[in-house]
């Protein structure tokens, strides 16, 4: 008989080359739906989306992020954690200026941070030190030379304003820039105004890519 609620890992790559990811396959082993969440513990904390899984579907997640000699990956599922670690060995990156966060305006549940490249470039984008009471996604995909828009999601209480550093890396590892940035939080009809402003932008700025 089947757990009611269970996981498996039937594949778990860590490649090292480039920009670390980890490279995983979940399957729903147990007989009720659920949702769940990655967490990979290494330098810094990469959380994957959300994700659905129904009794029996195998869903593939791919999270970069910055390895530690002692890294863990966590999945949570149905009010459990299941745990493994995972061998790698911390890798030095040589910072530059290629990347740079000017702006960052919270949201209910996502923030909006405006990018600067000096290049067209497939990067990703990670939170490095945030408050452990908040869930921070990651944005993987493509800036244009210039100003660039991009949404991350997130989950907790944003109370007031803050200041929390992400990386910006480009995907073969090449280009390696930090930023710490205050996050922005609106009230009342600033709120709105620039919650409609920063819609139509990350609307637009989609649409160019």
């Amino acid at each position: 008989v089947r757990d009611v609620c269970s996981i498996e890992i039937k594949s778990l790559n860590a490649s090292l080359e480039g920009l670390p990811k980890i490279d995983a396959e979940v399957y729903n082993s147990g007989s009720l739906p659920y949702t769940f969440r990655v967490l990979i513990e290494g330098k810094n904390r990469v959380w994957s989306s959300k994700i659905f899984e129904a009794p029996g579907d195998l869903k593939r997640v791919i999270l970069y992020f910055l390895p530690s000699n002692e890294t863990r990956m966590k999945i949570y599922f149905c009010n459990k954690i299941f745990e493994r670690e995972i061998e790698t060995k911390e890798k030095v990156f040589q910072e530059g200026n290629q990347f740079s966060i000017n702006k960052a305006r919270v949201y209910s549940n996502f923030i909006v941070l405006e990018v600067f490249s000096n290049a067209s470039s497939e990067v990703a984008i990670m939170p490095l030190q945030y408050p452990e009471n908040l869930i921070i996604e990651s944005y993987v995909g493509r800036l244009k030379s210039g100003k660039n828009f991009v949404k991350i999601n997130f989950e907790g209480e944003i109370t007031s304003e803050r200041k929390i550093s992400f990386v910006v890396a480009s995907i073969d590892g090449k280009y390696f820039s930090t930023s710490e940035v205050k996050l922005e939080k609106k009230v009342g009809l600033e709120y709105w105004f620039f919650y409609i402003f920063d819609r139509i932008k990350l609307f637009l700025y989609s649409m160019w890519l």
